[in-house]
Protein backbone atom coordinates (compact mmCIF):
# COMPACT_ATOMS: atom_id res chain seq x y z
CA UNK A 1 0.00 0.00 0.00
CA UNK A 2 1.43 3.13 -1.18
CA UNK A 3 2.25 5.92 1.93
CA UNK A 4 0.72 9.08 1.05
CA UNK A 5 0.33 11.96 3.66
CA UNK A 6 -3.31 13.33 4.78
CA UNK A 7 -5.36 15.85 3.10
CA UNK A 8 -5.00 18.34 5.40
CA UNK A 9 -1.31 17.97 4.75
CA UNK A 10 -1.76 18.51 0.79
CA UNK A 11 -4.08 21.33 1.69
CA UNK A 12 -0.83 23.29 3.60
CA UNK A 13 1.30 22.37 1.19
CA UNK A 14 -0.30 23.40 -2.13
CA UNK A 15 -2.10 26.16 -0.14
CA UNK A 16 -5.30 25.63 -2.13
CA UNK A 17 -8.45 23.32 -2.16
CA UNK A 18 -8.47 20.49 -4.91
CA UNK A 19 -11.25 19.65 -7.26
CA UNK A 20 -11.95 16.29 -6.53
CA UNK A 21 -12.74 13.53 -8.94
CA UNK A 22 -16.01 12.50 -6.84
CA UNK A 23 -17.54 15.13 -4.84
CA UNK A 24 -19.64 12.57 -2.14
CA UNK A 25 -19.11 13.37 1.09
CA UNK A 26 -19.11 9.72 1.96
CA UNK A 27 -15.89 8.79 -0.48
CA UNK A 28 -13.09 8.93 1.22
CA UNK A 29 -9.92 10.81 -0.07
CA UNK A 30 -7.32 8.43 -0.11
CA UNK A 31 -9.79 6.37 -3.14
CA UNK A 32 -10.38 10.00 -4.50
CA UNK A 33 -8.28 11.89 -7.13
CA UNK A 34 -7.04 15.17 -6.41
CA UNK A 35 -6.26 17.96 -8.16
CA UNK A 36 -4.84 21.44 -7.21
CA UNK A 37 -4.13 24.05 -8.98
CA UNK A 38 -1.79 26.64 -7.87
CA UNK A 39 1.34 29.01 -8.69
CA UNK A 40 4.59 30.10 -6.54
CA UNK A 41 4.26 33.57 -9.15
CA UNK A 42 6.85 32.16 -11.75
CA UNK A 43 5.32 28.99 -11.95
CA UNK A 44 1.60 27.67 -12.64
CA UNK A 45 1.28 24.14 -11.37
CA UNK A 46 -1.55 21.41 -11.54
CA UNK A 47 -0.85 18.45 -9.46
CA UNK A 48 -3.20 14.60 -9.22
CA UNK A 49 -2.99 12.88 -7.05
CA UNK A 50 -4.30 9.62 -6.06
CA UNK A 51 -3.05 7.53 -3.02
CA UNK A 52 -4.76 4.36 -3.24
CA UNK A 53 -3.47 3.82 -6.78
CA UNK A 54 -0.02 5.37 -6.37
CA UNK A 55 -0.07 7.69 -8.91
CA UNK A 56 0.76 11.38 -9.24
CA UNK A 57 1.00 13.92 -11.99
CA UNK A 58 2.46 16.91 -11.57
CA UNK A 59 2.49 19.81 -14.44
CA UNK A 60 4.83 22.96 -14.06
CA UNK A 61 4.18 26.09 -16.52
CA UNK A 62 6.18 29.31 -16.36
CA UNK A 63 3.80 31.77 -15.94
CA UNK A 64 4.60 35.02 -17.85
CA UNK A 65 4.90 32.81 -21.26
CA UNK A 66 2.32 29.88 -20.63
CA UNK A 67 5.09 27.55 -21.69
CA UNK A 68 5.46 24.25 -20.67
CA UNK A 69 8.57 23.59 -18.18
CA UNK A 70 7.85 19.71 -17.00
CA UNK A 71 5.09 17.13 -16.93
CA UNK A 72 6.46 14.22 -14.19
CA UNK A 73 3.47 11.12 -14.61
CA UNK A 74 4.22 8.39 -12.45
CA UNK A 75 1.88 5.33 -11.72
CA UNK A 76 3.73 3.33 -9.14
CA UNK A 77 4.37 6.02 -6.04
CA UNK A 78 5.56 3.72 -3.25
CA UNK A 79 5.77 6.67 -0.97
CA UNK A 80 4.91 10.42 -1.15
CA UNK A 81 6.98 12.73 1.45
CA UNK A 82 6.30 16.43 2.19
CA UNK A 83 10.31 17.13 2.81
CA UNK A 84 9.66 21.18 3.75
CA UNK A 85 6.41 23.37 3.70
CA UNK A 86 7.16 26.50 4.87
CA UNK A 87 5.54 30.21 3.47
CA UNK A 88 8.80 30.20 1.93
CA UNK A 89 9.72 26.39 0.68
CA UNK A 90 7.57 23.59 -0.25
CA UNK A 91 9.51 20.61 -1.57
CA UNK A 92 8.30 16.83 -1.62
CA UNK A 93 10.07 13.71 -2.28
CA UNK A 94 8.63 10.62 -4.33
CA UNK A 95 9.74 7.18 -3.94
CA UNK A 96 9.17 4.32 -6.87
CA UNK A 97 10.59 1.26 -5.97
CA UNK A 98 11.13 -0.99 -8.78
CA UNK A 99 12.43 -4.93 -8.87
CA UNK A 100 16.19 -3.75 -9.27
CA UNK A 101 15.70 -0.13 -8.55
CA UNK A 102 14.43 3.02 -6.62
CA UNK A 103 13.71 5.80 -7.96
CA UNK A 104 13.66 9.00 -6.03
CA UNK A 105 12.71 12.56 -6.88
CA UNK A 106 12.99 15.47 -5.25
CA UNK A 107 10.29 18.59 -6.00
CA UNK A 108 10.55 21.93 -5.22
CA UNK A 109 7.65 23.93 -5.98
CA UNK A 110 8.47 27.40 -4.04
CA UNK A 111 10.42 29.39 -4.01
CA UNK A 112 10.68 28.09 -7.10
CA UNK A 113 9.96 24.91 -9.28
CA UNK A 114 12.98 21.96 -9.50
CA UNK A 115 12.89 18.92 -10.30
CA UNK A 116 15.73 16.32 -9.11
CA UNK A 117 15.67 12.56 -10.53
CA UNK A 118 17.82 10.05 -9.12
CA UNK A 119 18.10 6.25 -9.59
CA UNK A 120 19.81 3.57 -7.15
CA UNK A 121 20.51 -0.41 -7.67
CA UNK A 122 19.04 -2.26 -4.96
CA UNK A 123 21.13 -5.94 -6.54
Amino acid sequence: MAEFPEELDFLSLFECEPTMLDNSKDYPFYYNEATYRFSNGYEDFIVKISPAYGEVKIQAIKSDSNRLVSILDLKRIEKFEIIANTKELASVLLTVINEDSQQIIEIDFKPYFKQVFKEHLTT
